[in-house]
């Protein structure tokens, strides 16, 4: 079933065209992941399709079982919610009829024969049942637990979650909600990987249509079945996942360069045959293929795949062998210890990447390790001649008030404005680009920024947290190709599974405030991790008996509610349907058809069976009910 159709949809931002007339479908089965290069308009076509901004031009219809689900921006009337409440608040509906369920069975409790309250709560039970609202609050434990949060964090507010906690709160919340269409920008960004693999399982049970911003290409590959492209105002669809998009992408545009070139050498045929014959025998001939190349509708070039940054990594020098030693280092905030007794080494030269739970201690770690954070025991200690660089996912070294070009300048403030034109190119930043705003620029486009602004200055240690949120792939292979080529020692926090296959050599994981090091790359890790996992544990039967008892004498109420009206409704299309049995009888059928007469009075007969069995039944239930 089709949810939603764009008709000719336009969009333009001054000079840059978002959608130049662009059409197409979503039905309820779709899983579809929306890629493109940074700042190219994938975010406005969410906001678009979600209502908060308008088409220049074209029609977007939505049928009616069409609800889209999108992430809010924080609203202050939800900062004194608890979490739970939060993420319980998406289905509004469900926590109203409970409400309701709840006076209804109050006020039979002192009025047990109150038949109008007990046929509405009949009513209400059942379209409670329906709609999901006895498994509601377990689905919201369940989603919650998938994204990492803890069952003491349920009843914090929301004002006190972090910014991070907030987006997968947000997450949490489309997840638990009505939606037939969720839109989700992002959606694994402040995920680790745990939840991120649970996230992808779960879309793919979850059986509604998603359309999905993101650049994580394990996520796509385990999580879509369908891919858009967007560039230049225009959509490419690939149908049949991610990975078969990335082999189809590059089929589709040899043959459009095939066909663009065998056209142009058509085209050049016939010019030259035109040249050399308008004017001799062949002129008829010559102004025929005249006319035809009028008429012909010329291809375009094929457009080249726009290069991505060219990242390039300058070390700072040769260090000593040993370039960072943490031994037994235990770290905390206030009275709580966030790690205890982690000990390891990075020599010169190593690529690790650092994994981990969310609040696992990663960016305390790696504060740690660049002198913000003092250990509460333990030492740390960099080798002779390690110079350090520090990427912060928070991107808080951005002034967002300044332009793009003066925010940069700011690395080396002597500079020719030339040579800080020239390397912001090398990120992407190119022409007018460089007087944009900060606040301006999308969230891949900011973290391009600090990028450039931390490998300005050369460096033989580079620890970065997170640096692949919001770069698309053209900037995240880049990285990646960077970071193979460089010859200094890095250390990273990522939740990327196919950036940490390519990068890191070496795997730090922290669990239970432990750090575990792993030689190998993380394909091997998580083979070693699945082989030394015990096997779950059975679930207590008794853990929410109380809990289901309850749901089933609520369940059999309402099912016992269906009953009674699908049997008044079954005697009234009975009762129509004699009453028109009957009147062909009377007059409907000509008198010398027989055979049909015959027909009609046996059909009667059973109807009238069917009724007197029908309303036998309805004093039964209705018995048992008072009962």
């Amino acid at each position: 079933m089709t949810l939603l159709a764009a008709e000719n949809i336009s969009k333009k931002f001054a000079d840059q065209v978002i959608l130049d007339g662009v059409s197409f479908t979503v039905t309820q089965d779709d899983r579809i992941a929306l890629v493109g290069k940074n700042g190219i308009g994938k975010t406005t076509l969410l906001e678009i399709l979600a209502g908060k901004q308008r088409t220049d031009s074209g029609r977007i219809n939505l049928s009616r079982k069409c609800h889209i689900d999108y992430v809010e921006q924080e609203k202050t009337e939800f900062l004194d919610l608890s979490l739970f409440e939060f993420v319980a608040d998406a289905r509004h509906d469900l926590l109203s009829m409970r409400t309701r369920i709840m006076e209804l069975e109050e006020a039979l409790e002192h009025d047990p024969h109150d038949n109008t309250s007990l046929s509405r709560l009949g009513e209400l039970q059942l379209r409670f049942e329906q709609e999901g609202g006895f498994d509601f609050e377990n689905e919201i434990s369940i989603i919650l637990q998938g994204l990492g949060f803890e069952s003491e964090r349920y009843s914090e507010r929301m004002r006190n979650f972090s910014g991070g906690e907030k987006n997968r709160a947000g997450l949490a919340r489309i997840l638990a909600g009505k939606g037939s269409l969720l839109l989700l920008d992002e959606p694994t960004n402040h995920l680790d990987i745990e939840s991120t693999v649970w996230l992808e399982e779960y879309l793919v049970k979850l059986g509604k249509a998603c359309l999905i911003v993101s650049h994580d290409r394990a996520f796509l590959s385990a999580a879509v079945s369908e891919v858009w492209e967007l560039a230049d105002g225009k959509l490419d669809t690939y149908a049949g996942g991610f990975e078969k998009y990335l082999r189809e992408r590059i089929d589709r545009r040899k043959l459009a360069e095939h066909h663009y070139r065998h056209q142009q050498e058509e085209i050049k045929r016939m010019e030259e045959f035109i040249r050399r014959n308008m004017a001799g025998q062949k002129t008829k001939q010559a102004q025929s293929r005249l006319k035809y190349l009028n008429r012909l509708k010329r291809l375009e070039p094929p457009k080249k795949d726009t290069a991505g940054p060219s990242i390039a990594m300058q070390s700072s020098g040769r260090s000593w062998l040993n370039v960072l030693k943490v031994e037994s280092v235990a770290l905390a905030y206030g009275a709580r210890t966030i790690i205890q007794d982690a000990s390891f080494d990075l020599y010169r030269g190593d690529k690790v990447g650092l994994i981990g739970r969310n609040g696992s201690g990663k960016s305390t770690l790696l504060k740690a390790l660049i002198g913000e954070l003092e250990p509460v025991e333990g030492s740390i200690a960099l080798g002779n001649n390690v110079e350090v660089a520090y990427f912060d996912q928070e991107l808080s070294d951005l002034n967002e008030n300044s332009p793009v070009l003066d925010s940069f300048w700011r690395v080396d403030p002597s500079a020719e404005v030339g040579k800080m034109r020239s390397f912001l190119g090398r990120f992407g930043f190119t022409g007018d680009d460089v007087l944009k705003s900060v606040a301006a620029l999308s969230g891949g486009e900011k973290t391009k920024l600090c990028l450039a602004s931390l490998l300005y200055h050369p460096a033989n240690l580079v620890i970065m947290d997170e640096p692949t949120n919001h770069l698309d792939m053209n900037a995240r292979e880049a990285l990646e190709t960077a970071l193979l080529e460089y010859d200094g020692s890095c250390l990273v926090v990522s939740h990327d599974r196919y950036f940490l296959q390519r990068v890191a050599d070496r795997i730090i994981s922290l669990e239970n405030g432990q750090a575990c090091v792993f030689e190998g790359r993380y394909d091997e890790f998580k083979e070693r991790t699945l082989a030394e996992q015990p096997p779950p544990e059975a679930k207590d039967p008794q853990a929410r008996k109380a809990y289901l008892e309850f749901r089933e004498q609520s369940r059999e109420r309402a099912r016992h509610q269906r009953r009674i009206q699908l049997t008044k409704q079954k005697i009234t299309e009975m009762e129509n349907e004699l009453e028109r049995l009957e009147a062909d009888l009377a007059h409907g059928i000509p008198r010398d058809n027989w055979e049909e007469l015959q027909a009609a009075s046996e059909k009667k007969k059973a109807a009238e069976a069917s009724i007197l069995k029908l309303y036998a039944r309805l004093e039964e239930l209705e018995q048992t009910e008072n009962d």
